[in-house]
């Protein structure tokens, strides 16, 4: 049914490339197989402030704060990261990790925070309502995206690191393919080939002074990923849509959108 759809569609819209080969895999004509990425709402993260979420969790700013949101899934990479943190020595540049969300990683997260031995490195705030999460983003200094690279992360391209770049954070990610193919190299997002060098490519980062230039890249390339344009666009093919199928009105055979992943 799926091939069935794909090869009729007038036109088959997915969220990034990786999603689009695959429906030209399935049958879909590549020249009617568009890609409409994701986006984000720009102005309510663009403009949030983060000092209360530092202080609310003893964040001074001489530390650099690790953040990450989501589903804290096994294969996430957060434990690695955790693990790191805690592994670092007592002295030098203060770094510590704080992870809004839940899942089947909290007991392990936990218990490393209970073990290490400076104590308030590991921050865990739970589930936290979508009004309040770009707050959340702003108290960091760098997000992240860890993930192993298995078949359920390959070739995703979570919303979460559109709306990392929206509040201009760098972004340290894994080289997952549909990320790395999605945004390139020059965006604003680091990557690293294991969860378990997050944290050391962070203090390089820090060292370096290169922070506040991966921002402003972030920022500038969520600019473009605005919902609002995101929106124009979709309705611009709508339209065309709908003026093919007045042209095509007495032959029986209008189009329709076959959209994949979440987009109706």
């Amino acid at each position: 049914v799926e091939q069935a759809n794909l090869r009729r569609a007038s036109v088959v819209l997915s969220i990034n490339e990786s999603l689009r080969d695959y429906t030209v895999e399935m049958g879909a004509p590549a020249n009617r197989s568009r890609v409409l990425r994701g986006g984000v709402d720009l102005p309510h993260f663009a403009s949030a402030d983060g000092l209360a979420v530092r202080q609310r969790y003893g964040v001074d700013a001489s530390e650099t704060l690790l953040f990450f949101m989501g589903e804290f899934y096994p294969f996430s990479g957060l434990k690695e990261v955790a693990q790191s943190v805690v592994a670092r020595p007592v002295g030098g540049h203060s770094v510590k990790l704080l992870a809004v969300g839940r899942g089947k990683l909290q007991p392990e997260l936990e218990r490393l925070g209970s073990t290490d031995p400076v104590g308030g490195r590991i921050l865990l705030s739970g589930w936290q309502p979508y009004s309040e999460l770009p707050r959340y983003v702003a108290a960091a200094d760098v997000c992240l995206l860890p993930a192993y690279r298995n078949d359920i992360m390959r070739d995703i391209v979570p919303i979460k690191v559109y709306e990392y770049l929206a509040a201009g954070k760098p972004v340290i990610s894994t080289r997952l393919p549909g990320v790395l193919r999605e945004f390139g190299e020059d965006h604003g997002i680091v990557y690293v080939d294991d969860p378990g060098d997050v944290l050391l490519m962070a203090l390089r980062l820090v060292e370096t002074g290169v922070l506040p230039g991966l921002g402003r890249k972030a920022r500038e390339f969520a600019a473009t990923c605005d919902w609002q344009k995101v929106t124009d666009e979709f309705e611009s093919i709508l339209l065309g849509l709908t003026r093919k199928a007045t042209s095509q009105r007495m032959t029986g055979r209008a189009p329709y959108v076959s959209a994949r992943d979440g987009l109706r």
